[in-house]
Order: C-alpha cells, then sequence, then structure tokens
C-alpha cells in the first residue's frame, strides 16, 4: 500500500471519527491498542501511527492526544538516546552482561498500563544482572524517578538446545523464567517452579498451561495444571517454524480488562463534568439548574454526551464538598462558593 493510499485511509477513518458521540471510549481503546504495538513493535508504520495520531489532534485539540504524543516520546528516546547511552555506560565500565538487553521506560501518567495488583515474582538469574547495572546506570542518569518493572509486558527470546534441531522462541518473562528452571532437569515440579519464580498460584497455573497447550513441556500425569502437576520438558517437540512465538495473555483484551477500562472511562467522566461545572460556576456566580446543565452538555459535546442523571450526581457532589451551594429563594438555581 502507498502512502498516499495509507493517507486517504487515515483521512476517511478520522471522518468517521469526527461523527462519534463517545470520542472519549474511541481514545481510551485506541491508546491501549497503540500501546501494544508501540511495546511490541507490533506497527507496520511508525510514520502512519505519528500521523494518525495528528489528525486527531486535528480533529479534537492538543489535550486528546497529549498522551498519544507522550507515549510515541517514550518510545522513540528509549530506543534510541537511553539505549545508546546505555551501551556506553556498560562499554566505559568494561562490562559484559552476556546477553542482548534493551529497555523501555515509559511515564507512568501518560501510558494506559496499571500499576496495581502486579504479581510477585523473582527475576531469573540469568536477567539479575542486566537489571541492576541498567538500574544503576538509571540512578546515576536521572534522579527523582523510581523504575517499577511492568515484567507483564516484557519478552525475550530463548534457543531450545535440547531438541534434535534448535529452535528459537519469543516467550514473555513468566514464561522465560519457567523455561530456565529446566536449565538443570528435564523435569519439574510444579512446587519447584512455583519457588523459583515466586508467582502466585493462580498466575503460575494459567502461565504453565499455556507452555503444556503449546506442546513444549507435558505434565506426566494429566493435561490439566494443578499443584500437584509433575512437568517435563517433551524431548520430542517438533516446529514447522525454527522461529515462533508464544503470545502472552496481555497482549489479548479480557472482558475484566474491557470493564476496567468502562469504568475507568466513567470515572473520568465525572471529573471532567465536575471541572466544567465549577468552570461555568466560577465564570457566572449564579446559574439556574437548566441552564446549568445546557452548559456543561455543550462544554462537554466533543468528548462525549453526558447523561443528565450523570451530571446531576456530579452537581450533588459539588454542593457535599462545598463548591457551590443552592440559592436561599429557589432551590432549581446554584451560586458558586469563592
Amino acid at each position: 500500500m502507498s502512502e498516499n493510499e495509507v493517507d486517504d485511509k487515515l483521512t476517511n477513518s478520522v471522518t468517521v471519527f469526527k461523527y462519534l458521540d463517545d470520542k472519549d471510549i474511541f481514545q481510551r481503546f485506541y491508546a491501549r491498542m497503540l500501546a501494544r504495538r508501540l511495546i511490541y513493535a507490533q506497527s507496520m508504520s511508525m510514520d502512519a501511527e505519528e500521523a494518525m495520531i495528528n489528525k486527531l489532534k486535528q480533529a479534537c485539540g492538543y489535550e486528546f492526544t497529549n498522551k498519544l504524543h507522550r507515549m510515541f516520546t517514550d518510545i522513540s528516546i528509549s530506543r534510541s538516546d537511553l539505549q545508546n547511552k546505555f551501551s556506553a555506560f556498560i562499554k566505559d565500565e568494561a562490562i559484559d552482561l552476556g546477553i542482548s538487553f534493551s529497555i523501555l521506560v515509559l511515564q507512568a501518567g501518560a501510558w494506559p498500563i496499571g500499576q496495581s495488583n502486579l504479581p510477585t515474582f523473582s527475576m531469573p538469574q540469568e536477567l539479575e544482572k542486566n537489571v541492576n547495572m541498567f538500574e544503576s546506570f538509571y540512578n546515576r542518569s536521572v534522579s527523582g524517578r523510581k523504575l517499577t518493572w511492568m515484567h507483564t509486558f516484557c519478552s525475550g527470546e530463548l534457543k531450545l538446545n535440547y531438541l534434535k534441531e534448535p529452535y528459537f522462541v519469543t516467550v514473555g518473562t513468566f514464561h522465560m523464567a519457567i523455561l530456565l528452571t529446566f536449565n538443570n532437569s528435564i523435569t519439574c515440579t510444579f512446587a519447584d517452579i512455583m519457588e523459583s519464580t515466586r508467582l502466585p498460584e493462580p498466575e503460575l497455573v494459567k502461565q504453565i498451561q499455556t507452555l503444556v497447550d503449546t506442546k513444549i513441556i507435558v505434565t506426566q500425569d494429566s493435561s490439566i495444571v494443578d499443584e500437584k502437576s509433575a512437568l517435563m520438558l517433551n524431548m520430542g517437540y517438533i516446529n514447522k517454524r525454527t522461529k515462533f512465538k508464544i503470545t502472552t495473555t496481555v497482549q489479548k483484551d479480557t472482558a475484566q480488562d474491557v470493564e476496567h477500562t468502562h469504568t475507568a472511562i466513567d470515572e473520568d467522566r465525572k471529573l471532567y463534568i465536575q471541572a466544567a461545572v465549577v468552570r461555568t460556576m466560577k465564570a457566572r456566580k449564579i446559574l439556574k439548574h437548566n441552564l446549568l446543565i445546557q452548559e456543561v452538555i455543550s462544554q462537554s459535546k466533543s468528548r462525549f454526551s453526558p447523561s443528565i442523571s450523570m451530571i446531576k450526581k456530579c452537581i450533588e457532589s459539588l454542593i457535599d464538598k462545598q463548591y457551590l451551594e443552592r440559592t436561599p429563594k429557589f432551590t432549581h438555581e446554584y451560586s458558586y462558593i469563592a
């Protein structure tokens, strides 16, 4: 597809986008999908990605695409400037990391990635040196920032040397840690792997089950993985491809992810409506209920169509917080509290 054809398709997409009532829902899901494409380097064209963001900016303004631009900046800095500086640091320190190692440093406020409920995890010994060296480098280079490792979004390439012919498999960090426990023995119990990885039992069951389903490892008793499972490498594993990838669950949206996204959208809408109410009342000082409702709808329509009930709840919330109050003469009129 030529550049002109790509640009035409993007323009047509934005034309359809302009007719959406709830543009904030589109923005949330678009940001999640863009984050995956950027983290896993799955974009067909970074120029096309940037062109789409610029078209959305023209349609909705800077605030709508601010975080998307910051995501792009993070990737650009990490893959060029930061990586080059880290390589120079390793060279100056005369350190041999032993494996190829690259890092993405992302701003927590710009990316739609939750930092809560991260599973416990013990880094494989093979990676500890690399991680420690990067933390040392980053702490020297940047002050006042704390790194939080998002292991669920990490991946690595392993070479399977125990088969008749070598295979190269790209896996998530949890799968990598599980497979590395078989370096010393072709058989491991579920308890052995849990002790090595420190992953919570439900998460570990899910991760091992994926490897069993792909037939890289097998169970000695049942195809269903549980805490009593005895596991071993499949010494007869065969794949048509010598290079392949095992997709991690984090690369797919679950029903729970979609529900959490919609919940986050509702919370953002409440904050947006409350800000619109305060902004309006600060300018007008006194305003009747129906006029305030109309003003909030007018200010919000570029992003979403707020329901009357949500606006009413937000007004009540602001009254409770003492941002406004009902006037003594009329219950359907509000005054701003300075």
